[in-house]
């Protein structure tokens, strides 16, 4: 069974909100009259429910609309009297998941350095914890629509703008310094979403809920507040300290052997031949990003090369060649990268933590195709789930020890603040490449992670929490 057979058994019933309100056919399809009435209601919600169940076993990209059809007990033209298409049967999901994550973002109270704002903080990510899981089914397909061309990605990317200029308003009248408003909320709402995510996959370790909310809680709070003090943490929250730098362990990758490179492959070709083969990676990473993997097919690819299909398989037999030999340059790039991390947070022997990032984030948006097709289909795949491995093992080895350097006044797990960090990492390249008029995304990621990561719980000012790089000045985002 895969990670998604995981999920909360729920029903398309889960999702309804008590309204009263007659439940009408959408314009364009279906009968001419508007009321589906009582009988097609139950067959709408059960065309809904099933879709649900078959989500929890398989990927959206695996479910056709015969399957839904067969499942239900009806036929295909019957389903197309109340949906048009299996994106609309999810999208209707996803908009009961979204007015109950909206009613939640209208129930943040004021955040501030003080107890009673770091309290209001932590309660509000632990309903949303709650809500997460109560919808993880949703969640995690969510996710994996997550590439340019999927026609769901659009109602999802204008519902985040709306939830996150909601949350950017208190941020803004909570009197948060050092981040734009809209900047920090982005933040906040995509390192938590993902940080679920990577929970219920299995790319966090396995922490008790009040653990994961505390260390969730406390990063968050140190990237809104810096000079928050370590006495306002101990407060109100129930973790103990982490102290040591321990192995960690993610349950997706137990008992999995991490994956030989293909180095040999390349050396049966000549150097015309190793030419042709890194344009088509270079031109197949470019297009997995633009296109997403799933949504890119063989002639894309062969559509920007001067190539017949039958040369191109002489190079890679399948499209999923292509993903794995760029997941194991991923793997191998981002692995050199993290062996510098402590230097860049320490700013030792010329590093420096922007700079860091700033060759993070280019690394990012060329395998950002490669990860998107890793996070939402590693579990299913051994190649890349072994190559996953390797590449969070890198990281997590790279990260634990200035992580458990910091001279911290505060109790918080340890590994429970890696995964955070990891949650920041793959996701704000994506969600702050709109540059703001005072900063970069990369300087703006580095003061982020270094105040939601690297803290000590001191009550300095804000500034001093940014050393030992200075920060930019960080401007108001136009029109994000």
């Amino acid at each position: 069974m895969s990670r998604l057979g995981e999920a909360a058994d729920l029903t398309y019933d889960d999702f309804i909100m008590t309204s009263g309100e007659e439940i009408r056919r959408r314009d364009g399809y279906g009968a001419t009259s508007l009321i589906v009435g009582e009988r097609g209601t139950r067959t709408r919600r059960r065309i809904a429910d099933v879709l649900l169940r078959l989500l929890a076993s398989q990927s959206f990209h695996d479910v056709s609309v015969d399957a839904i059809a067969k499942a239900a007990g009806i036929s295909r033209p019957t389903l197309y009297q109340y949906f048009e298409s299996k994106e609309q049967i999810f999208l209707e999901l996803l908009e009961e998941c979204g007015r109950a994550i909206s009613r939640l973002a209208e129930r943040l109270g004021p955040l501030s350095p003080t107890q009673i704002g770091f309290d209001n903080l932590h309660w509000w990510l632990g309903e949303w914890a709650d809500l997460y899981d109560r919808y993880r089914t949703v969640h995690l397909q969510w996710a994996g629509m997550d590439s340019p061309a999927h026609p769901v990605r659009p109602a999802i990317a204008e519902f985040m703008t709306r939830y996150q200029s909601r949350v950017a308003k208190r941020i803004e009248r909570s009197g948060a310094e050092g981040l734009d408003p809209e900047d920090a909320a982005a933040i906040l709402v995509n390192t938590v979403h993902r940080y679920h995510y990577f929970r219920a996959l299995g790319f966090a370790p396995p922490d008790d809920p009040s653990t994961r909310v505390d260390a969730l809680a406390t990063c968050m709070q140190f990237m809104l507040f810096p000079g928050t003090a370590g006495e306002v943490i101990r407060a109100v929250t129930d973790s103990e300290t982490g102290t040591e730098p321990k192995p960690i362990e993610y349950p997706l990758f137990a008992g999995v052997s991490v994956a030989a490179g293909r180095e040999d492959r390349p050396a049966r070709f000549g150097p015309r031949g190793q030419l042709t083969r890194r344009r088509i990676l270079d031109i197949a990473a470019t297009t997995f990003t633009e296109n997403g993997f799933h949504e890119t097919s063989i002639d894309d690819v062969l559509s920007q090369l001067d190539l017949t299909r039958g040369a191109f398989y002489k190079y890679f037999p399948t499209k999923d060649d292509l993903l794995y030999e760029l997941a194991e340059e991923c793997a191998d790039g981002f692995g050199t990268l993290f062996s510098t991390f402590s230097l860049a947070v320490d700013g030792r022997e010329g590093h420096g933590l922007v700079l860091w990032m700033h060759e993070f984030v280019e690394l990012h948006q060329r395998y950002l195709g490669v990860m998107r097709a890793w996070f939402h289909g590693a579990w299913q795949d051994a190649h890349l789930t072994a190559t996953a491995q390797r590449l969070t093992d890198v990281v997590a080895s790279n990260a634990i020890q200035p992580v458990a350097a910091v001279d911290r006044l505060y109790p918080v797990s340890l590994p429970a603040v890696v995964s955070v960090l990891f949650a920041m990492l793959e996701q704000l390249p994506e969600v702050l490449a709109t540059p703001t008029a005072g900063g970069d995304t990369a300087s703006i990621m580095a003061i982020a992670i270094r105040r939601a990561i690297f803290s000590s719980g001191s009550p300095a000012p804000a500034a001093s929490c940014e050393s030992p790089e200075p920060a930019p000045q960080i401007g108001l985002a136009p029109g994000r």
